[in-house]
């Protein structure tokens, strides 16, 4: 049975082995704004331990999110396949201390929507972007633009220095760095 809301109420009776299914969608990230912005993850949320204060449960969140491409910045949507264990506890605060997530035991509901989210966020890959050639054209012919005018050197201020004369304080060319200049063409 998927809930929609994403809230579990930690107070309940016989919350061991109790599974909650959840859906995060583009509603839920856009009230969390963050990186993701849209997607549609479906959370399987099981309580593996609730011993009168602290609780584990596991997460296992699959789907897909649109972040920006980190080369063309367009969308690009990414396949999320993640287990995760959260740990809580009834405090008197909330509290996120990283390992353990204290709720305040006056609410006993744990709103899950920003695990579920970090854990999403967490599976991501490192380097976010299209398949080669999948960009957005536009941009990447923009990008090259920039790209060469940075390489040949234009809008870049001149060697000459700010009082006028001729490169006599420019810096020397240093012949190490020709090789790695290389690889930029």
């Amino acid at each position: 049975m998927e809930r929609n809301t994403l809230t579990i109420n930690l107070m309940e009776a016989q919350l061991v082995g109790q599974v909650f299914d959840f859906v995060v969608d583009d509603v839920v990230f856009q009230k969390i704004d963050g990186l993701v912005t849209k997607g549609n993850i479906k959370s399987h949320v099981v309580c593996q331990k609730a011993e009168q204060t602290d609780f584990l449960f596991t997460i296992h969140s699959e789907g897909t999110v649109c972040v920006p491409c980190d080369r063309c910045l367009s969308d690009v949507e990414l396949r999320i396949d993640t287990t995760d264990e959260l740990k809580v506890k009834l405090g008197d605060t909330y509290e996120d201390d990283g390992d353990v997530l204290t709720v305040p035991s006056a609410e006993a509901f744990l709103d899950v929507s920003l695990p579920i989210y970090e854990f999403v966020v967490l599976s991501m890959p490192i380097k976010r972007t299209h398949e080669p050639g999948k960009c957005d054209v536009v941009m990447m012919e923009e990008f090259s633009k920039h790209q060469a005018a940075r390489s040949s050197g234009e809008g870049t201020e001149n060697n000459e220095s700010s009082n006028g004369s001729d490169g006599e304080d420019a810096q020397p060319h240093d012949s190490r760095w020709d090789a790695l200049a290389k690889l930029n063409h």
